[in-house]
């Protein structure tokens, strides 16, 4: 039986289906949710200081750096927006649901919070990249997959949907 499962969210449309299985699962099985989003320069929204001017040539650069704290502010304040409408969705469905954003690389926050939280499981999205994509985007399931302190379940975006087991006996087996 599960108690405690570890949903990792981003930008991606992914997102969805991976907040939709872990929510189904948790419905099943009782356990409660963390959704977890991680801010990191691998998100397409990520502001960078260095899209507003190219500072060797720009002596005022307090202006610069002023437009990027407020791009990053609107960056965390929609994660944190993001989070909260699905933890209300999920609360309302039934599931105690909290939520956590961090800064960092993705792949290792979600280990990280999987060990100090005591997930059982981890539930992470996977792009389907392979080969040189994956090598030099690197891969935040792969990385899960092998540094977690857990189980973890894969959702991939050529999956339709996802099929669960219709009971726990059968989920014991997966």
């Amino acid at each position: 039986m599960l108690n405690k499962i570890l949903v990792a969210i981003d930008d991606s449309t992914m997102s969805r289906k991976v907040f939709e299985a872990g929510l189904s699962l948790a419905k099943r099985t009782g356990a409660s949710l963390m959704l977890l989003h991680v801010l990191s320069s691998e998100e397409k929204d990520n502001p960078s200081p260095f899209i507003y001017s190219d500072l060797k040539y720009n002596p005022n650069v307090e202006p610069i750096l002023e437009a990027y704290r407020e791009q990053w502010q609107k960056f965390e304040q929609q994660g944190r927006e993001f989070l909260q409408s699905l933890t209300e969705e999920a609360t309302k469905a039934g599931v105690k649901t909290e939520f956590k954003q961090t800064v960092g690389y993705p792949g290792r926050n979600i280990c990280e919070l999987a060990q100090t939280w005591s997930a059982e499981l981890i539930l992470v999205g996977s792009r389907g990249l392979t080969g040189l994509k994956e090598m030099f985007l690197g891969s935040v399931s792969n990385y899960v997959t092998h540094h977690a302190p857990c189980s973890v379940l894969i959702v991939r975006s050529d999956a339709e949907e996802v099929q669960l087991p219709k009971n726990d006996t059968q989920l014991l087996r997966y």
